[in-house]
């Protein structure tokens, strides 16, 4: 019972996705072990064994007295393979054979084989070169001929095809087989190898994974939404995966829907107007998951205001406005003191949202955000609408997020699936409940699955059991960071780190 427990746990875990897209990602270093391996048991091979070459000839045996009956001729085939056998064995021949060469010892092997069902027999020669290998076989063809005679005088043995000169050695034919086979099998380990290592590395791959690997609560789960086509690789014009797309999927609507709703509920339970979003690296889809919370909002009947709040690579922007609409991106204004809140906030009336958007990379960011201008701007629009939704930017290396975690009511963490490693995931999750903010929990993002993997979407229910934070997983507690944390160590996880020196010379200034 134990046993089948255990497997049907192994088998809830076994991600088969997440282990086929690791495969082809390391199909180079897989293909490049099993050529080593093959190439040094190639040389292996070569370095023992001594090199032969083979040459053969075919006979066609007939039987003088009974024509070209196909029974008798099989008859005689295999009689005349046996004779050949005995005499091919015999010192006789290679007595006539040395001394047809003029060579002290016979240097060869030989042998006749007949062809199943047929009456053509084959007269194969191996020696150590191969122009002895060919004289041998022409010796050989020449004398037992003659001693055949001696065995039986009904058979003739007819030449079908002449032996030639052999030009590779039975070395390089045996070497590339045991080549082959070895590169087979090693590039099986090599994949199985990787395989493992993708079963066993630590990322967050389900639903599942976050409740087990994770000090939070699971908001909601997101599958890969974008463009499968080869047309939309080469596509500078990327897919918006916004929920008022006409091309949304219904899935990914009620997704989008159910996660705004539990956000909701407990936004009105806390009291909480702004709401934090944000990642432990780039490319997780924070921003897609909090233009679509604000979206899912609005669509309820809120007044909802969305702040591109990524001020190093803002991308809101590139969701909401099309070509010839970039001045509506007015937060440069606002911030240099050009314009007022209500002036820098656009009104998207197709959506029925409000924004305030960003076109500009600001290395100093971490300043901008911690001045009196930005604490103004969330309680000025604190004050004027229900929700105020901002996306931060990542919380890699930079304290933005943190910073404005300390201006926001409540604050959820985009997991990006099977992207980062669940004990930096949690350190995350520590720092963000050292900051202001109430940590609501975590969405799972970009989820893959093979057809029929998909899981369940995540209900309604239970939002009593978000009032408290117990026990949460095996990991714990990394540490206390101090009001901002020190992400240092997340400089690696992609195009935010090359910042970090350029705020240290901001800062000085």
């Amino acid at each position: 019972m134990e046993t089948k427990q255990e497997t049907s746990t192994l088998l809830e875990k076994l991600d088969l996705y997440s282990i086929i897209r690791d495969l082809l990602r390391n199909a180079w270093v897989i293909a490049l072990g099993a050529i080593a391996v093959g190439l040094i048991v190639n040389m292996s091979v070569r370095s023992k064994i001594q090199s032969t070459y083979s040459t053969k000839a075919m006979f066609v045996v007939t039987s003088r007295t009974s024509g070209n009956y196909a029974y008798s001729n099989l008859s005689a085939a295999s009689t005349m393979a046996t004779s050949y056998s005995n005499i091919l064995n015999s010192n006789l021949l290679k007595k006539k054979v040395c001394r047809d060469l003029n060579v002290d010892s016979f240097n060869a092997t030989m042998s006749a084989k007949v062809i199943s069902d047929t009456n053509l027999m084959t007269l194969r020669v191996t020696s150590d070169t191969p122009e002895n290998t060919y004289k041998i076989i022409r010796s050989v063809m020449k004398n037992v001929a003659d001693l055949a005679g001696y065995v039986s005088t009904d058979m003739v043995m007819e030449v079908l095809q002449e032996p030639t000169v052999p030009t590779k050695s039975d070395i390089a034919v045996s070497s590339r087989r045991q080549t082959v086979k070895a590169a087979v099998i090693a590039g099986l380990a090599f994949a199985a190898v990787f395989a493992f290592l993708s079963y066993r590395k630590d990322t967050i791959k389900s639903e599942k994974d976050m409740e087990e690997k994770l000090d939070a609560h699971t908001l909601g789960m997101f599958y890969y939404n974008g463009s499968k086509s080869l047309k939309s690789l080469f596509s500078r014009k990327k897919k918006k995966l916004l929920i008022t797309e006409l091309d949304a999927k219904f899935e990914f609507v009620e997704r989008n829907k159910k996660v705004a709703a539990l956000v909701a509920a407990q936004a009105k339970h806390r009291g909480a107007k702004v709401i934090l979003v944000t990642s432990v690296q780039e490319h997780e889809g924070k921003s897609t998951v909090s233009a679509n919370l604000a979206l899912s909002l609005a669509q309820q009947a809120h007044s909802v205001l969305l702040i591109d709040g990524d001020l190093r690579r803002p991308t809101l922007n590139s969701l909401f406005l099309e070509k010839g609409e970039e001045e509506n991106a007015r937060m440069p204004e606002f911030l240099t003191g050009g314009l007022t809140l209500d002036e820098a906030i656009y009104f998207d009336e197709k959506r029925d949202i409000h924004l305030l958007l960003n076109d500009r990379n600001y290395s100093n960011s971490t300043d901008i955000v911690s001045s009196a201008a930005m604490s103004h701007l969330i309680d000025e629009a604190k004050s004027k609408y229900e929700y105020v939704i901002i996306d931060s930017p990542p919380m890699s290396l930079m304290a933005d997020a943190e910073v404005m975690a300390d201006l926001s009511d409540l604050s959820i963490l985009v997991v990006k699936y099977d992207t980062i490693l669940a004990p930096d995931i949690n350190d995350a999750i520590d720092s963000l409940r050292n900051c202001s903010a109430e940590f609501e929990g975590c969405v799972l993002n970009q989820v893959r699955a093979l057809p029929g993997e998909r899981r369940t979407v995540v209900g309604y229910g239970g939002y009593g059991r978000y009032g408290h934070y117990g026990n949460y997983g095996r990991y714990g507690r990394y540490g206390k960071y101090g009001k901002y944390g020190n992400y240092g160590h997340y400089g690696n996880y992609g195009y935010y780190g090359h910042y970090g020196e350029q705020s240290k010379k901001d800062s000085a200034k």
